[in-house]
């Protein structure tokens, strides 16, 4: 049996998931079945790392209407704490918390483009938060480093999109240990993905029978 780590990364995961499950948000228990799947039959998972900042929770004035938002009271936030707390309980999983600013507003995209094309004003609901995460990649290229260097596992099953983990993935393999990229759904792999991996294994969603599986 071969000992190995799950890393996922949890923004671009649970983004991923909304998409497999048609347009729903996932669930602790989403995540873990998502994460059994990827998993080998000859594979002893030694823990599942998820990363991820908790939810924003301050008041901010929404700079068109003047209404305050309290993102403390927002669906949004309930529904991310629910899973987090959920996850951090789970037998196996270490729940990474980064932070997550909040850096001004910002209009939406789509919004943006109907204004230029219509040339109507900009209304209160054209803008969002602009929120960013901060320690969340530090905190996986620290675990990467860490389970590495001690000799924790020998296979890693990183899930992510972004390939400023490259660096830490070709170190990881120059150490001896083997890398694994979970490609979800229809998403594209980067060709660096692949070239710096030693192996790439595909994980759907059967709506039919509500249950991931792995496609080959």
């Amino acid at each position: 049996m071969k000992s190995v780590a799950i890393l996922l990364d949890g923004g671009f995961v649970l983004k991923k998931l909304y998409t497999m499950l048609g347009n729903i948000h996932a669930t602790a228990e989403d995540v873990i079945k998502f994460s059994e799947v990827c998993l080998d039959s000859n594979e002893d998972l030694f823990r599942l790392y998820y990363y991820d900042c908790q939810p924003y929770e301050q008041t901010q004035t929404n700079p068109i209407s003047g209404t305050s938002i309290d993102f403390s009271a927002t669906s949004a936030c309930s529904r991310s704490k629910s899973l987090q707390n959920a996850l951090s309980q789970s037998s196996k999983v270490a729940f990474r918390k980064g932070n997550i600013l909040f850096k001004g507003w910002v209009i939406k995209k789509y919004s943006t483009q109907d204004i230029i094309r219509t040339g109507r004003s900009i209304v209160d609901t054209d803008i969002q938060a602009d929120l960013q995460q901060k320690g969340v990649d530090i905190k996986i290229g620290l675990d990467v480093a860490s389970l590495t260097l001690k000799h924790t596992v020998e296979r890693l099953i990183l899930v992510t999109g972004d390939s400023d983990f490259i660096p830490a993935m070709k170190f990881a393999r120059r150490e001896g240990v083997q890398i694994v990229i979970i490609s979800m759904g229809n998403s594209n792999i980067y060709s660096d993905f692949k070239e710096h991996s030693d192996e790439v294994r595909k994980v759907g969603y059967d709506s039919t029978t509500n249950s991931f599986i792995r496609i080959t």
